[in-house]
């Protein structure tokens, strides 16, 4: 039996549009039970466009990746399978900053390997709302002036690299922790 874990994850994509934009940097970060980095080791992957073309300009400016770079989906999709293999990992539970982005990605990428992770996730960026909902009700203002993961990040005093899947995981499980400090002491 395989282990289940919680792990942040994050992907930077050649545009929005899931039916003609590609995954083109993919990250998994193994996370505590307190949302901090686990010993288990991550995986980061950088994956060639096999529609480069498709790229749209505003995603290339915010990313800086070259949507030529990196091995081909079908070995991304192998070398994900051999780190969950070598990991014995089972299940996963993602953390993520707008989950749902990522996984329709994942879902359209990584077809067998989707099942992999769990429909009960987190998603700091749904939480960041709840907590503006929250300083609303008692302030009268928000405490986000928007729910971007760099805007939180900001506001919350996380300083990290931007748009590469690797840093924006851990950043996302950085603002999840803090998000639920928050809420607990409150």
């Amino acid at each position: 039996m395989g282990q289940v874990i919680l792990a942040a994850i994050d992907i930077e994509t050649t545009g929005l549009d899931v039916e003609k934009h590609e995954i083109i940097d993919f990250a998994v970060v193994p996370l505590n039970d307190n949302f901090k980095v686990s010993a288990l080791p991550e995986f980061s992957i950088r994956i060639k466009a096999d529609h480069p073309e498709n790229a749209a300009a505003r995603a290339m400016q915010i990313n800086h990746l070259n949507p030529a770079e990196g091995v081909n989906r079908e070995a991304a999709e192998e070398e994900f399978h051999q780190w969950l293999s070598d990991n014995v990992i089972e299940k996963i539970y993602p953390v993520a900053h707008n989950l749902e982005f990522d996984m329709k990605f994942i879902r359209q990428t990584f077809p067998s390997k989707f099942k992999v992770f769990s429909h009960h996730g987190r998603d700091s960026m749904y939480l960041a709302r709840a907590v503006n909902d929250i300083f609303r009700r008692r302030n009268g203002e928000e405490l986000f002036p928007g729910t971007s993961l760099s805007v939180v990040c900001d506001v919350l005093g996380i300083m990290g690299e931007r748009h590469h899947a690797l840093d924006d995981a851990k950043d996302a499980a950085a603002v999840y922790r803090k998000l639920i400090e928050m809420l607990v002491t409150e």
